[in-house]
């Protein structure tokens, strides 16, 4: 849906993309964020070891939506400490 609305709209100079987050330390992961064993069970095959942050994703999303990515659309940001890369 994501890529035929970024073709249906680029007429238009409308960019559509897609932000694709981990594991990330929300206040909804709040227990995995606490309990060490939890989170080194559930982050042990994240490459990077670690939950992302809010932070985190924000900076792609300001990306996304600055003029550094003026000529991107249709693309699919992945920010997941490497997961997709397993």
């Amino acid at each position: 849906m994501m890529r035929v609305m970024a073709n249906d709209y680029a007429s238009s100079n409308v960019r559509v993309n897609m932000v694709v987050p981990g594991l990330i330390d929300t206040p909804m992961n709040a227990p995995l964020a606490t309990d060490e064993a939890l989170r080194d069970l559930w982050t042990q095959p994240v490459p990077l070891k670690r939950m992302g942050t809010s932070d985190e994703i924000a900076s792609a999303i300001l990306w996304l939506a600055s003029d550094e990515a003026s000529y991107t659309t249709g693309a699919i940001l992945v920010v997941d400490g490497g997961m997709s890369a397993v």
